[in-house]
């Protein structure tokens, strides 16, 4: 299974992705410089760095500048007057209410996933953590929520002569609407071939070798191991209860005394080299150098050929994109709508997209794209429904998204306002 480019859920792995690095990548060490004092909390040094990393990702950036990193900082500091606030008001979250949303989302994720192991491949992390971190993101996010819903009520509206004056008084300043395709697709994964087990086995060996002969294991983890979230930390795992690992591994983990090495243990995700650290009844702590499976070609062929031979069936009218959608596609939310995508920006498709669909017309089909990076990806089908040129917003035609940009100029204006308040009644100290 692969991390799929899916546009729909992209909101939900955002989430997700800033949870995991900032409790895994950027956990704080000793000696974490702390650059501001909030109420009875701090931002650590590592907090910022890891918003940073964040932000460049997301904005497809190399190298970050003093705007940035001001902006990012005033970020963080606003979370935490906020949380500050929901502290001195004895805002209270029930566990229930935590566990409640928490399931929720896990289910959504599964669903979109297609099955928990797949959710536990594409973030390298097993439920039981996932639902941990997702738990302590919840709280702290239903905090400000009702924070800001005892000072703003239950949401800042928006008037019709409100979003007329936004527009006239920033028309000149915003961004054309870029150019949009109403989609439907097909997706197909490549699988895993014998001759790629083959291959991550022979790379695996060579690795347990080096650690029987005396090659420092955190080093080979932080070069060679394909868990990068764990590869930052030389392998290590932290400590975990019983349960927190796939099957194969924890039974092969729990095996093991204190400074011992496990022989080659596979499960869904690769190859594993395990080092025990510590075990105490339920727990333990590990270390662990993990092998993928590599992508070969031989399987980037046969999904190719499969959906060149698809898009030849619906064009001559053995069935419709939508059956073949619901018959083939692998991606189960679409799948489940028949194929249905919805609107995408071009600004929210990859280049190879884009020249697959740009020269479509209504109603046409593209050749196979390979969509996502060297490790995570899949072959997509795209039937074009609709093509929206870019052009200038305007209120007739661009109501909806007009009244979107002047409720989140009044909320932005709103909260700067209300968070200069909380400054006055909240210890603030800022040692950068």
């Amino acid at each position: 299974m692969v991390k799929f480019k899916l546009h729909s859920i992209f909101g939900v792995f955002a989430v997700l992705a800033i949870v995991f690095w900032c409790n895994l990548a950027y956990a704080q060490e000793e000696g974490d410089k702390i650059i501001a004092i909030v109420g009875n909390d701090v931002i650590l040094q590592s907090d910022l760095n890891f918003q940073l990393y964040n932000y460049l990702t997301q904005n497809n950036l190399q190298q970050i500048n003093n705007q940035i990193v001001e902006e990012v900082f005033q970020n963080l500091l606003t979370e935490k007057l906020m949380l500050a606030k929901a502290e001195q008001d004895s805002i209270y979250v029930s566990q229930d209410e935590i566990n409640k949303q928490v399931e929720g989302r896990l289910k959504e994720i599964v669903g979109q996933m297609g099955s928990e192991k797949n959710v536990e491949e594409a973030y390298g992390l097993t439920i039981p953590k996932i639902r941990k971190l997702l738990q302590e993101q919840v709280e702290r996010n239903t905090k400000i929520s009702r924070v800001k819903q005892e000072k703003f009520g239950y949401g800042i509206t928006v008037t019709r002569p409100e979003v007329v004056k936004f527009y006239n008084d920033y028309r000149d300043s915003l961004q054309p609407v870029p150019e949009t395709f109403e989609l439907s697709q097909i997706v197909r994964i490549p699988k895993i071939s014998e001759d790629a087990k083959f291959i991550a086995k022979e790379k695996a060996l060579q690795l347990l070798d080096s650690v029987k002969a005396g090659r420092d294991f955190s080093e080979l983890a932080k070069k060679y191991s394909d868990d990068s979230l764990s590869a930052i930390q030389g392998g290590g795992l932290g400590k975990a209860k019983r349960g927190s690992f796939v099957k194969e591994f924890e039974d092969a983990a729990f095996l093991l005394q204190p400074g011992e090495v496990s022989d080659i243990v596979e499960t869904e995700f690769g190859y594993h080299i395990i080092k025990l650290n510590e075990k105490s009844g339920d727990f333990i702590t590990a270390q662990h150098i993990l092998v993928k499976f590599p992508r070969l070609e031989a399987a980037d062929f046969t999904e190719i050929a499969f959906l060149k031979n698809l898009k030849s069936d619906i064009l001559s009218g053995k069935l419709t994109f939508k059956q073949a959608a619901v018959l083939n596609s692998q991606e189960p939310k679409s799948a489940a709508d028949s194929g249905y995508v919805g609107k995408l920006s071009i600004n929210n498709l990859d280049s190879l997209e884009i020249m697959a669909i740009k020269d479509l017309n209504q109603g046409e089909i593209s050749d196979p794209v390979k969509v996502g990076d060297s490790r995570y990806y899949g072959y997509y089908l795209y039937r074009l429904i609709e093509r929206f040129p870019e052009h200038k917003a305007t209120i007739e035609s661009d109501y909806v998204l007009l009244q979107q940009y002047a409720q989140r100029y009044k909320e932005q204006k709103l909260l700067s306002e209300w968070i200069d308040e909380l400054k006055k009644t909240i210890y603030v100290e800022i040692k950068l």
